[in-house]
């Protein structure tokens, strides 16, 4: 006895002796053998079963669903999303009314994607593409372009698909030839620079994007776009900061000449122009490399330190020399030597020691401004070769070894030591001189001699207390030979 009770929601197909031989709905049914029973859920709507099993079923229980490559199926129930269908055969039950298949080529658009759509089709046979307003796509499937998408949100039908989605604020557009034909022509500018072109890209008046010789497509979507074209054999644009950031360091020459210098250009290694003082741009390509050299055109101190020279009496001393100097012609300066600083010092110290050669220490330490002189005439018109105004060149110090300066310190002491002696000879001889002179005014005039005394005697007076003269009268006489004719004449 076998006992079979089938619900509402399923369907059966009774086996007997391995062959399908009755279709079973819903109720209760008895059997007086164990039989073989095939069982489905109608509510799973999409099934499977064998062609035998399949001969025992009503016709009008199910619908026979064939998809060719290239199609999709859905099966809907009360007009909500259950089942999805791939190509190849399919089997719906068609037991409610509510159930409805439909098919789809992949290349139509899709149903209104809902929620429960988006969880009936499986991630792989479904390709959603939100674009943004600053986007533009193209749909590619199986490899071959397909469609342009704007902006919105767009699904498709199939894993063999996929996007190509370009950012319109890169404004340079790369994409396949393929790609190209299937975009609308009023999207971009295509733009073709020829080896001596650059162009600036900019929008909204701001520099975004810089662009080198070559094929370039320039989406022009947004109205503030434009492009500059430089020919790179003319002027460079005026620098903004902006402009500046943009363009590759490689492309430009910027040089600053400050007041007190002088800027030399060299196009391919070949001197160009000499800069005045301000700011210099200039284009730098393979057809013109440019360089900028900037030369300081102030007054400049040179030191010539601890010169060893032999003057002519074999004297080995130390000179220090100076120079003070100034480039006047830049490009001269630049061009003639390779360190006019060098050149310089070589010049200046070659002099000195021609100079000191030819001369004795002597000569030397009493013409210090022969030296100088001839340190002018000798370097001037050889700065003067090479771009360089000498404005001053002397001698700053000279030191000799010990034993020479005691040697002449011993000398000028025995110099002043008889020039010394000349003098108090000459005061001595001008004294007696003198004297021989008083003692003949003297002998020509007595009284001068008593007056002589006198003042000698006062002189004396002055620096003592008292003085006692002891004479006799006969003294006293010769002391006052006047004295009796005044004492007389009182008497009188």
């Amino acid at each position: 006895m076998m006992n079979l009770t089938l619900h509402l929601h399923q369907r059966a197909v009774l086996v007997r002796d391995g062959k399908p031989v009755r279709a079973l709905g819903p109720g209760r049914y008895f059997f007086w053998k164990q039989h073989d029973v095939v069982r489905w859920d109608t509510d799973d709507l999409v099934f499977t079963a064998p062609a035998a099993v399949l001969a025992a079923l009503p016709l009008d229980w199910y619908e026979t669903v064939r998809l060719a490559p290239g199609q999709y199926g859905l099966v809907f129930r009360d007009e909500r999303p259950v089942a999805f269908l791939r190509p190849g055969v399919h089997r719906v039950w068609k037991l409610e009314q509510g159930v409805i298949v439909r098919a789809f080529a992949e290349t139509e658009p899709l149903p209104p994607l809902t929620d429960e759509l988006r969880e009936v089709i499986p991630a792989g046979e479904l390709l959603e593409a939100p674009i943004e307003v600053h986007q533009r796509a193209v749909l590619v499937r199986d490899g071959v372009p397909d469609r342009v998408l704007g902006p919105g949100h767009h699904a498709f039908w199939g894993k063999h698909t996929k996007l190509l989605t370009w950012n319109l604020d890169d404004l340079v557009l790369v994409a396949q030839p393929d790609v190209l034909a299937i975009l609308p022509p009023a999207w971009y500018q295509t733009l073709t620079l020829g080896p001596p072109q650059r162009a600036v890209v900019s929008r909204d008046d701001r520099p975004v994007k810089f662009l080198r010789p070559g094929v370039h497509r320039v989406w022009t979507l947004h109205p503030g776009v434009t492009v500059a074209v430089h020919d790179v054999t003319g002027a460079a644009p005026e620098l903004t900061d902006e402009l500046r950031a943009l363009i590759p360091a490689g492309e430009l020459v910027e040089a600053q000449v400050r007041q007190f210098e002088r800027g030399l250009q060299y196009v391919q290694g070949r001197f160009a122009a000499l800069l005045e003082p301000g700011r210099h741009v200039f284009w730098n390509h393979p057809g013109a490399k440019v360089a900028v050299t900037v030369i300081d055109t102030r007054v400049q101190q040179l030191k010539i330190e601890g010169q060893e020279l032999m003057t002519k009496d074999k004297v080995t001393l130390r000179l220090t020399l100076t120079a003070e100097y100034a480039p006047t012609d830049a490009a001269t300066t630049v061009h003639a030597v390779a360190d006019v600083k060098d050149a310089l010092y070589l010049a200046v110290q070659l002099a000195a020691r021609e100079f000191v050669a030819g001369v004795t220490l002597d000569e030397l330490l009493e013409g210090r401004d022969t030296l100088t002189r001839y340190l002018e005439a000798q370097v001037l018109p050889r700065a003067e070769a090479f771009g360089v105004r000498v404005h001053r060149v002397g001698v700053k110090d000279v030191i000799l070894p010990g034993e020479m300066k005691t040697l002449l310190n011993k000398v000028i002491e025995a110099e002043k030591a008889a020039a010394a002696n000349v003098i108090l000879r000459r005061e001595d001889a001008a004294a007696t001189r003198n004297m021989a002179n008083t003692a003949k005014v003297i002998a020509e005039h007595p009284v001068l001699m008593r007056l002589k005394e006198l003042e000698t005697m006062k002189e004396i007076a002055e620096k003592i207390d008292e003085l006692k003269l002891v004479v006799g009268a006969d003294g006293l006489k010769h002391l006052l030979p006047h004295a009796g004719h005044g004492a007389g004449g009182a008497a009188t």
